[in-house]
């Protein structure tokens, strides 16, 4: 039996039947140090490798489990997208809706619109609460039973809205695309503020959830929440809208450093989409801006207007914006460049029929030019609808050419001169001295309008810009324009044709009336009345 203890090369203790079956060589082995260590070590090695398997066992089960999460979640993931996208088609389906209805309705086109007034009477830029959210570009439909049925149809979408199913992971984007629903109507305003919260609540870095509160916070006027609603937009990486709307935002609040920085606001959004026309057109309007603001330097005029013609150039929807038309329209009146200025108030007319200020002034400026050549071809003492100076009242004064003392102070330094002596442009060391005929007053009262007669047979009209509104000459008042820059008017509109001389004056002060200066407070200059509509 003895032999049978060892077998396959592993060592096995088994009991024998007799003292013979161990000898006393084995004995001292298995006794001594070469037996028990390979023991313990075989034992170590077994609870090792069962560790090891138990180990990979649970490694396994939690891989598994993290490529089940993973790909639930991607599943969840995918899901929310394509849920994300019957919403916006949903919201996408009722802005088409709405502007439908706007072009059945002719409404008017959001944005801001601008008009000038002289003096005080202009007040500071202001910001109109109506209509829908800014950057959803559009118009709103006009009357009440347009109104009713855009609202029904965005309550429609909300409803279909709801249907669609959204996971946690959505249902911030969710909830902003509620919110832009409810911005196709003013009705749905106070709700779209709510929804665009709940929005920013789960998800604070959707940055386009900041401009549209901004623009709502600013619709029911406050500008200070508007403005750090815009900039967090800014700081999210939203770039070009939330400038553009900054930019806007400033020149409602007025005041020279607002001003500059609403314009480099617009400078930065063209800078970020040179190819969207709505960063050009918000420019221009920065650009006038600071024309009417900074001294009316014609360099201003010229940039603004180089911004206009490039938002219709880069982008057409810029081209049919009727805003763009009346703004353009409003500076280039004020250039005299009124032939222009009347095609762009009927572009803007044609452009939103419902809109009545672009055929209020276009109607107006044409009364005013057929006014003007009316009195200068027939020489008319006195003024049409308009009025004359103050009261009627007249000066009755004696024909024929003025003396020279009528110049005060300038008589030795500038040379009167008949109109047929006077050059096309600037007439330096020369002065027209003449009698008040008529004044013309246009609404606004830019420019005040006097005609003169030069003694001679001659009569031309002095346009005086930046005149307060209680300043006045009286007819027949004696009026000395030194070196004036004359301008030959010739404009065509629809078949009609105005033709005049003008001579420009920048401010009263630098006229003689009766051989005196005007007094300090005749000067105020005109300001632009710009409406910011940030609802439309």
């Amino acid at each position: 039996m003895g032999k049978r203890l060892w077998r396959g090369g592993r060592r096995h203790l088994e009991c024998g039947s007799g003292a013979e079956a161990a000898p006393a060589g084995a004995k001292a082995e298995v006794g001594g140090r070469g037996f028990a260590p390979r023991l313990e070590l075989a034992m170590a090695e077994a609870a090792a490798a069962a560790a090891a398997a138990a180990a990979e066992g649970e490694g396994g089960e939690e891989e598994a489990a993290a490529a089940a999460a993973t790909t639930t979640a991607a599943a969840e993931e995918d899901e929310d997208e394509e849920a994300l996208k019957k919403l916006e088609e949903l919201v996408e389906n009722l802005y088409r809706y709405r502007e439908r209805l706007a072009a059945e309705t002719g409404s008017v086109a959001g944005g801001e619109a601008g008009s000038v007034a002289g003096g005080d009477a202009a007040g500071s830029e202001g910001c109109a609460q109506t209509g829908s959210g800014a950057a959803e570009a559009g118009r709103s439909p006009g009357g009440t039973g347009s109104e009713d049925a855009l609202v029904e149809e965005m309550e429609r979408t909300l409803k279909l809205m709801e249907a669609v199913p959204v996971s946690g992971r959505g249902r911030g984007r969710a909830w902003l695309l509620r919110g832009r629903a409810l911005l196709a109507s003013p009705r749905g305003h106070a709700r779209a503020e709510q929804a665009l919260g709940h929005a920013l609540k789960l998800e604070p870095g959707l940055g386009i959830g900041w401009s549209r509160l901004g623009e709502l916070q600013w619709q029911r006027g406050d500008r200070k929440g508007a403005a750090h609603c815009f900039r967090r937009a800014l700081q999210l990486g939203q770039d070009a809208e939330p400038r553009r709307l900054l930019s806007m935002l400033l020149r409602a609040g007025g005041g020279g450093g607002a001003l500059r920085e609403s314009l480099a606001q617009a400078e930065a959004a063209v800078r970020c989409e040179p190819r969207d026309g709505r960063n050009w057109y918000v420019l221009g309007n920065a650009y006038v801006s600071l024309f009417f603001q900074s001294g009316q330097s014609p360099e201003w005029a010229k940039k603004a207007l180089g911004a206009y013609g490039q938002a219709e150039r880069v982008d057409q929807s810029e081209a049919n914006n009727p805003d763009l038309h009346l703004n353009r329209a409003t500076l280039l009146q004020y250039q005299e460049r009124f032939g222009a200025a009347l095609e762009g108030l009927l572009r803007a007319s044609l452009l939103a029929p419902g809109w009545e200020e672009p055929r209020r002034r276009r109607a107006q400026l044409l009364d005013y030019l057929r006014q003007l050549c009316g009195l200068l071809a027939n020489g008319v003492r006195g003024a049409g609808p308009w009025g004359l100076s103050p009261g009627g009242r007249r000066r009755r004064g004696q024909q024929g050419p003025l003396p020279p003392s009528l110049l005060g102070g300038c008589s030795s330094k500038l040379r009167p001169s008949p109109l047929p002596s006077l050059q096309p442009g600037a007439n330096p060391g020369l002065a027209l001295l003449g009698r008040v005929q008529f004044s013309l007053l246009p609404p606004g009262g830019v420019p005040y309008t006097l005609g003169v007669a030069d003694g001679c047979g001659g009569a031309v009209a002095v346009t005086v810009y930046n005149a307060a509104p209680d300043w006045s000459v009286l007819v027949g008042d004696a009026l000395g324009v030194p070196e004036p820059l004359l301008v030959q008017h010739q404009h065509q509109h629809q078949g009609q044709t105005f033709s005049f001389r003008s001579i420009r004056v920048s401010s009263p002060l630098s006229l003689l009336v009766n051989g005196r200066r005007p007094p300090g407070h005749a000067l105020a200059p005109a300001r632009l009345a710009l409406t910011n509509d940030p609802s439309q």
